[in-house]
């Protein structure tokens, strides 16, 4: 590609280059003939008489001595040719104003021609002027092979050039897939170096850093996943197991077995719902967003789960209030999933006869759902945590073992898969957990 452009360029400079000058050698022409004419009028001028003219012939051949590739005829009005040559040499007509005259030995002149003006003498007489083309011709010839010689040189000079600077320019980029290809999952904390890398590549050694970034933490989140995966099933599993190994080891009651089987049934259901989570988790992560959507109105959704959780709210002896309002384009089975992962979070952690409230408004353009709780504080690194998937917080904190984990998780999965966020603050012993929506209808 550099040998073509180079090429391209050069020869476009050349062919310009050309062009320039044979235009002004053919001004410079089209001058000294004019320059021609005028001395030859001068000496005609001169002509007073027919006994002047052996003096016009000796101030003509003065005229061309040194200029071997002039030419002049000077024709009567009857077509007799009184200087120059013994016929009228052929003409042609060449561009406005200059004609092809045929010398006698064959070669082309480029001239002139012009009637000279009314004297008694050479009455309706014209001039022709003739100049050769060769010497131009010649000039430009050599020039053309100079032109190519050069720019072929320089082609060459910038090919060669070129080669080592873009080597020496790619040194760095060499250097940096030798470092990328050193990187593997059990080296995913190694990032390529800024400072082996040129100007022009920074951008994309920063760019490149930040993927690996996205990469690493996505890779740690499917270990950490994949391992508490495995911690919550072993579990559950374990006590499967066990409690039909021990109800195997001899016979068993009908009414035993049927308890045993119920209680199987119970654990089955809460791992196939731990795994429906997983999945709908799997799915959010994966990028999937909200497909469901229609303007929905939020206090609706709200008073609904109330209804839904009367029963868990009257166990706990817990209050709920839904403040406000706002209409927002959203799925409302996820807006409602959300909403009770929120509520059975916060009744948790609720006194027993306090209240907790849904306070719904709108905030630059999103829908702000906010659900409030009296309650212990939540230490700052149990915030940044509370809406990762399994995250129970501190075993002392109350209830943390008789749940899974994934219930703030959907929250946030529903809150990106919305477009929105989440958000945890506590002060003053008042706890506010919630998520955006968007955009508001």
């Amino acid at each position: 590609m550099l040998t073509l452009v180079a090429v391209a360029g050069f020869s476009t400079v050349g062919a310009l280059l050309h062009i320039a000058l044979q235009r002004e050698l053919l001004h410079l022409e089209r001058q000294g003939l004019e320059g021609k004419v005028d001395v030859v009028q001068h000496f005609i001028d001169e002509v007073q008489s027919a006994a002047d003219l052996g003096e016009l012939r000796h101030h003509l051949d003065d005229t061309l001595i040194g200029n071997a590739g002039l030419r002049v005829w000077i024709v009567s009005a009857d077509g007799q040719v009184l200087y120059g040559g013994s016929h009228v040499p052929p003409i042609r007509p060449a561009d406005p104003g200059r004609l092809f005259i045929t010398r006698e030995d064959g070669v082309v002149l480029t001239g002139v021609r012009y009637a000279l003006r009314t004297g008694a003498v050479l009455p309706d007489a014209h001039v022709l002027i003739g100049l050769d083309p060769r010497p131009r011709e010649a000039l430009m010839r050599t020039y053309d092979q100079a032109t190519v010689l050069v720019c072929a040189l320089c082609v060459a000079i910038t090919v060669v050039l070129s080669i080592g600077v873009t080597r020496r320019g790619l040194r760095p980029l060499r250097r940096l897939s030798d470092e990328a290809s050193s990187i593997a999952p059990d080296a995913l904390s190694k990032r390529l170096a800024a400072h082996h890398a040129s100007f022009e590549l920074v951008p994309l050694v920063k760019s490149f850093n930040r993927v690996l970034d996205c990469v690493e933490d996505a890779y740690r989140q499917l270990e950490g996943f994949s391992a508490d995966v495995a911690h919550e099933l072993r579990t559950p599993l374990a006590i499967l197991i066990n409690g039909t190994e021990v109800s195997l080891s001899r016979e068993r009651p009908a009414e035993e077995l049927r308890d045993l089987l119920g209680a199987h049934l119970e654990d089955l259901r809460g791992l196939a719902s731990m795994v429906n989570d997983m999945l709908f988790l799997a799915h959010a992560d994966r990028g999937d967003r909200a497909d469901k959507l229609a303007e929905v109105s939020l206090r609706d959704q709200a008073l609904g789960v109330a209804d839904f959780v009367e029963a868990m709210m009257e166990a706990g002896r817990h209050r709920l209030h839904v403040e406000g309002d706002v209409r927002v384009r959203a799925d409302p089975s996820l807006v409602r999933r959300a909403l009770i992962n929120l509520v059975a979070n916060a009744a948790r952690y609720t006194p027993a006869g306090d209240a907790i409230m849904i306070r719904l408004e709108a905030q630059l353009g999103m829908a702000r759902v906010s659900v409030i709780n009296p309650g212990p504080p939540i230490p700052e690194d149990e915030r940044i945590r509370m809406f990762d998937r399994f995250w129970r917080g501190e075993s002392s904190r109350p209830k943390s073992s008789e749940r899974h984990g994934l219930g703030l998780a959907i929250v946030r999965a529903v809150a990106r898969m919305h477009g929105g966020e989440t958000f945890a603050h506590s002060q003053g012993g008042v706890t506010t957990v919630g998520l955006t929506l968007g955009p508001i209808a």
